[in-house]
Order: C-alpha cells, then sequence, then structure tokens
C-alpha cells in the first residue's frame, strides 16, 4: 500500500480525525470498532489529499492542547464526505433500528 507511513504524528492525527468524525455521525462519545478504525486511517494515510487536509485541520485545532472551549465541529468539506461515506459504509446498524426484526 502506498500510505504506508511511519510518521507517528500524522497517524495519530489521522486516529483523532477518525474518532471526531465517528462521533459526529454516531452521535456517541466513543471511537469506532478498532478495524474500522484502522481502515479509515489507511484510507486517509493511501491518499496524498485526505492526507493534507487532516493534516491542515490537526494544525488549525491544535488537537494536542487541551481546552475547555466547546468542541469545534469538523470542516465540511470533500475530505469528510469522503471518509464519512467509508465510515457509514462500515459502521453496524442498531439492532434496534434493523428492519428486518422478527
Amino acid at each position: 500500500m502506498t500510505g504506508l507511513t511511519e510518521d507517528t504524528l500524522l497517524i495519530r492525527h489521522a486516529i483523532e480525525y477518525v474518532a471526531e468524525l465517528y462521533r459526529e455521525l454516531s452521535a456517541e462519545n466513543g471511537a469506532p470498532t478498532p478495524g474500522t478504525q484502522n481502515q479509515a486511517v489507511d484510507l486517509i494515510l493511501a491518499d496524498p489529499e485526505l492526507t493534507r487536509a487532516v493534516e491542515e485541520w490537526a494544525r488549525r485545532h491544535s488537537i494536542d492542547e487541551a481546552t475547555t472551549a466547546p468542541p469545534q465541529r469538523l470542516p465540511y468539506d470533500e475530505a469528510y464526505r469522503r471518509v464519512a461515506a467509508f465510515l457509514q459504509q462500515a459502521m453496524e446498524i442498531p439492532v434496534f433500528a434493523r428492519k428486518d426484526r422478527h
């Protein structure tokens, strides 16, 4: 895979981006399952445009600093739409929301 990197800071930023996006999509205070999270991070690392978008987001939002300010939503841009589409496909439908229940 061309997106493999040993840049631990970039990997950490991609993980945080995926976790934040998951929180926005699921309205849960948590992270996606490790397999889903890793696949989404791989998606970001394999694409230079997504990688640049995540790096820019991390620079603008100082994600390594603690704050008491309310959380800011991720920018709704092409990176958001692409990673969100991937996560939405990977997220399981809650048992109580399934239409095929008997």
